[in-house]
């Protein structure tokens, strides 16, 4: 595992009390999911994770984020993350235990969505399942292609991507997923070797036999997806190619793109922590995609677990598609628009 981040997670320092668990849902989970029982070690320090199979068309997909009790991502004079759970001066081990669900989900995931923006403000970013134990079970226990998931670089034109980071040297699989411009940006800019798919327009285009073939977990190797028009990227259609790309379990680590899927019903799940800072300033979940006051997504809370008394872990089931186009306001009686 060179050049990846090892960490120790001791169990009775990151171990959740559970507050609240939908048994019914986990039931039916349990009935129809995939992955074989859940480790030792997660099930102790955190409890029982498994999931459904994946659509026909799509990864099942499940995204981990902190957040302050105000509802910010990061504070205004640091925009690094990891802070806000990090810099919770009231219990540092919730810190570790926030990193500890990151880590469950690293586990389980095939691929793991991140941002050019997370990339700008880390020098070092891998996304590698932490746990040094857990990493070991990937391949023989979940039977993934990889000790360390595929690192998926999502950008609309490309230029926001640091070309010269150090992700692009990991030993892991890596995709950057972009535009048809975005494409040719990187290849004009780029020194690193890519095997192009596309650009495509639309599923018919996709040669489904050829994606089979490419992309067997191999360290070095680089995708560079195309897909959509212009600047402009096509989500479910970059979905469905991770999808015959193999990938079951997509973990989203990029703020903007959970609410980009949620904006396509695509976000099944939501791994939000919540740690009790506030941190003020306008860095918010959501910030910079709007839903409307009777169409917009809702979740339903199927686990909740508490660290001391400063840390949420909430593990949250996303429901799409309620709407009430005759909405009354509580209080004033009047028709909201």
């Amino acid at each position: 595992m060179n050049n990846f981040t090892l960490l120790d997670f001791p169990v009775e320092k990151v171990k959740f009390q559970t507050l609240m668990r939908n048994e019914e849902h986990f039931a039916k989970i349990r009935a129809t999911s995939p992955e074989p029982g859940t480790p030792a070690k997660i099930l102790d320090g955190y409890g029982e994770v498994q999931f459904p199979p994946a659509p026909e068309d799509r990864p099942y997909t499940f995204a981990s984020i902190v957040v302050s009790v105000d509802g910010k991502i990061s504070f205004p004079d640091d925009t690094h993350g990891d802070l806000i759970a990090g810099n919770n001066f009231r219990d540092p081990d919730g810190g570790l235990g926030d990193y500890w669900v990151l880590n469950i989900l690293r586990f389980y995931s095939d691929g793991i969505i991140i941002g050019a923006r997370t990339l700008i403000d880390n020098e070092v970013m891998n996304a590698n399942c932490f746990d040094p134990e857990l990493a070991d079970l990937r391949i023989p226990y979940l039977k993934k292609k990889h000790y360390c998931p595929a690192h998926i670089l999502v950008s609309f034109d490309g230029t926001d991507i640091p070309l010269n980071h150090s992700v692009f040297d990991i030993d892991a699989p890596l995709a950057i997923a972009t535009s048809p411009n975005g494409v040719d940006y990187v290849q004009k800019n780029s020194d690193k070797e890519f095997i192009v798919l596309g650009p495509y327009k639309n599923k018919e285009e996709v040669n489904i036999e050829e994606l089979k073939s490419l992309f067997e977990a191999k360290p070095k190797q680089r995708l560079l997806i195309g897909t959509g028009e212009g600047s402009t990227t096509d989500g479910p259609l970059l979905l469905y190619i991770l999808k015959q790309l193999g990938m079951e379990r997509l973990l989203i680590e990029s703020p903007s793109y959970m609410t980009y899927l949620m904006s396509i019903a695509s976000m099944d799940e939501m791994f939000m922590n919540y740690s009790s800072v506030f941190a003020a300033g306008k860095i918010g979940f959501g910030a910079f995609l709007d839903f409307g006051v009777n169409d917009h997504p809702h979740s339903d809370f199927i686990q909740i677990g508490l660290h001391n008394v400063n840390f949420i872990a909430t593990r949250q089931k996303m429901i799409y598609g309620l709407k009430n186009e005759n909405a009354i306001h509580m209080i004033t009686g009047k028709a909201v628009k």
